[in-house]
């Protein structure tokens, strides 16, 4: 059987989580028109392997290249698609907000919160939730989130958005001490004015791997003490 995948892609705007949405054609066999996650068939005569499947349906459905990609599961049944039996692979991928401009108009960002209240088609919703476990769960080990941030950043940039991912505050020094101890950042010796101090700029490499951090992510469940 040849196997179908769906991405979730996600970044960060406007501080908040955003997932890309696609518009099904008007000739499409089953939710014609609707809003759905982009998705398409493995095509065995050209693609390589799932990742290079991934970025050729990404690129031609919505004209994005994310900057990660990982597979979250393989998801095969009977109920998941009006025509009967079907699997697909599905996919977790990230993208920073400065190349994320869409180029389609029938594509949308849209707030992860705001389409938990809605019905996409097949079972994308619950793609949807499978791969914000796996992203919230990595955050809480991992430099995964860096994924969303831009090249250059501050920490307190970062820590912004592993809180957005996390759906919580997080202790600063904490936060400071497991990034800075992941050895992915380097200091670019640019320093700019904070709240008080001046800030340093970091720079990371976006091929650089995921690092594992060696303790959990403190501070996910209270806030930081005034």
């Amino acid at each position: 059987m040849i196997s179908t995948i769906d991405t979730v892609l996600l970044r960060i705007a406007d501080n908040e989580l955003q997932v890309l949405l696609w518009q099904r054609p008007q000739d499409s066999r089953a939710f014609a028109g609707e809003w759905s996650l982009p998705g398409g068939w493995v095509l065995e005569e050209h693609d390589q392997t799932l990742e290079q499947a991934t970025c050729r349906i990404l690129e031609q459905k919505v004209g994005l290249k994310p900057d990660y990609i990982e597979q979250v599961a393989t998801i095969g049944n009977y109920q998941r698609d009006p025509a009967g039996w079907s699997m697909t692979v599905l996919q977790l991928a990230l993208i920073r907000y400065s190349r994320s401009e869409l180029p389609h108009a029938d594509t949308q960002w849209i707030s992860v919160d705001a389409i938990r209240h809605q019905t996409l088609p097949f079972d994308h919703n619950a793609l949807l939730e499978k791969v914000l476990e796996r992203l919230s769960t990595k955050a809480r080990y991992s430099t995964l989130p860096l994924y969303l941030a831009e090249q250059e950043l501050k920490l307190p940039e970062l820590q912004r958005i592993y809180e957005v991912v996390l759906g919580n505050p997080l202790h600063k020094r904490a936060f400071r001490e497991r990034i800075l101890s992941a050895n992915v950042l380097e200091d670019t010796g640019q320093r700019v004015q904070g709240r008080g101090s001046l800030a340093t700029i970091y720079r990371y490499q976006p091929d650089c791997a995921v690092r594992l951090f060696d303790r959990m992510m403190q501070g996910v469940v209270a806030e930081e003490p005034n």
